[in-house]
């Protein structure tokens, strides 16, 4: 009996040794990780790779890239590593900056992240001027017509936004709404002039914001932050929000270990 005991105990620990070193290979992998890959990197039999692919996928740690074949981090994987790094090291970074924005300008300021397809809202700092916005945190909205959707993959390959829209399509919520590729990329391209992305009603009807993009240490665009408001009072206060939006995102980009000239390394 103890010897069966034994037995399984190596067994599964062998299993949870090879899944770990499952989502450690794909972790390196930014563009995703094909089976084959993984099969000959980790020197593994095809069915162990697929069947510890499988429950991996199941429990949230990886993901299949749609009509790619290739393997990614799973939400609930990058979730672990935030955790890691101090229960959402963006969150950490970023909430005293969009509080000193709510107070100095009195409106509301939020930070998103993109997810699959979407942009995540984390954190919220409340302006003294009310206004009602349907966006909560941990609510998604689209990429497509939002600010903070724009301004994420306005740091994006244009490949990737596209195969992004191409999946999720681009429905239009307003008569604002841009709804095809060539006016949205030449939208990303003013985007990526000013630095900064704008929803005007695009989502909402007489609510607009002004977004900009957060950066890392190694480059990439990890989330960004937006300033919302009515319409009216938004475009009345136009230079004000963008200019205290701009030192925000450059001040977190730094507290994140980014160095400007990566962004133009990179781009090359």
């Amino acid at each position: 009996m103890e010897n069966k005991t034994n037995e399984a105990e190596a067994s599964y620990s062998s299993s949870v040794d090879k899944a770990l070193a499952i989502l450690e290979y794909i972790s390196i992998g930014r563009n995703g990780v094909s089976l084959a890959e993984l099969v000959k990197a980790l020197d593994m039999p095809k069915t162990t790779v697929f069947r510890l692919l499988e429950t991996l996928k199941s429990r949230g740690y990886v993901e299949l890239l749609p009509q790619s074949d290739l393997y990614s981090l799973g939400l609930k994987a990058i979730d672990l590593g935030a955790s890691a790094l101090g229960n959402r090291e963006i969150v950490d970074v970023s909430a005293p900056y969009l509080r000193e924005i709510a107070e100095t300008t009195g409106e509301t300021s939020f930070l998103g992240v993109y997810n699959e397809g979407e942009v995540v809202y984390l954190y919220k700092a409340e302006g003294t001027r009310s206004i009602r916005i349907s966006s909560q945190l941990g609510s998604r909205r689209p990429v497509h017509c939002t600010g903070l959707g724009k301004a994420i993959l306005s740091a994006f390959p244009l490949e990737e936004v596209d195969r992004i829209l191409f999946e999720k399509g681009m429905p239009k919520y307003t008569e604002s709404t841009i709804t095809t590729l060539r006016e949205y990329h030449e939208e990303l391209s003013q985007i990526r002039s000013l630095g900064v992305a704008k929803d005007a009603e695009e989502l909402e009807q007489g609510l607009s914001c002004f977004a900009a993009p957060i950066f890392n240490f190694t480059g990439y665009v990890v989330g960004a932050i937006c300033i919302s408001g009515p319409t009216e009072r938004i475009e009345a206060s136009r230079q004000l929000l963008i200019k205290a939006l701009r030192e925000a995102c450059q001040q977190i980009s730094r507290r994140l270990g980014f160095v400007p000239t990566m962004r133009s390394f990179i781009n090359k």
